[in-house]
């Protein structure tokens, strides 16, 4: 494939991807009438989604009583959550080490796939999977202090969670469209779900309430707030 061809299905892309809307505008655009969650969290009980769905309701003024069906066609924000635990906890500083310097190499060795083409040569591809390597080895000790200082803060680390979000309009009879959606994380050149940090909004745990249920819980209420202030950051 061209370099020129390769760099129009580039451009296509970005023009169609920007032209899509994206949640965060159709939230606000006509008010949300029900939130809907979807869920494959380990351990994850039918009162924590309960919890969930109600922090998020509150936080994005949707109504408590549920819609009536005969009115028209109703608008759901649909959360798509998936997660587990923080992979990161017991982890040593040599592994630390081993993951960054494998991630950073990784990266190196894709930077040419972000443009659709490909190294030019074997030795290209090996010089910029070296150097990746080295920029994720030289990370590899700040990532693993700030884990460090963070569990100390907090008690614990978070639950890592991967979501999609989307806004649908469910219509009686006619089924449901989708009007919004914030891109499949599966997808390496799709649109991703944009990343969510929990330190602004965890909150440290006491030593005698660090089970995994209750750090799942607290990670799950951080998750929620923080998706709140971005949707009202970009409302």
């Amino acid at each position: 494939m061209s370099r020129k061809v390769n760099l129009l299905l580039a451009g296509l892309l970005m023009v169609l991807g920007g032209a899509c809307k994206r949640p965060e505008t159709a939230v606000w655009e006509r008010p949300v009438q029900r939130i809907e969650l979807v869920q494959t969290v380990p351990g994850m009980t039918p009162d924590e989604e309960r919890a969930l769905v109600a922090q998020l309701s509150e936080g994005l003024g949707v109504p408590v009583d549920a819609p009536d069906q005969g009115a028209g066609p109703v608008r759901i924000f649909r959360l798509t959550l998936k997660g587990g635990p923080n992979p990161n906890v017991g982890r040593g500083l040599g592994k630390t080490l081993l993951v960054s310097t494998g991630g950073g190499a990784l990266m190196g060795l894709l930077i040419p796939a972000f443009g659709f083409t490909t190294w030019a040569t074997v030795r290209s591809a090996a010089l910029a999977t070296g150097a990746g390597g080295l920029l994720g080895l030289a990370y590899g000790p700040f990532w693993f202090k700030d884990n460090q200082s963070l569990e100390q803060e907090m008690g614990y680390l978070p639950w890592y969670f991967i979501a999609e979000w989307d806004v649908l309009e469910r219509r009686p009879r006619f089924g449901e469209e989708v009007v919004a959606h914030s891109g499949s994380p599966g997808v390496f050149f799709g649109r991703h779900t944009p990343h969510l940090d929990l330190r602004s909004t965890m909150k440290p745990l006491p030593p005698e309430s660090r089970s995994e249920a209750e750090i799942r819980q607290a990670s799950l209420k951080a998750y929620g707030e923080a998706l709140v202030k971005h949707f009202r950051k970009k409302g």
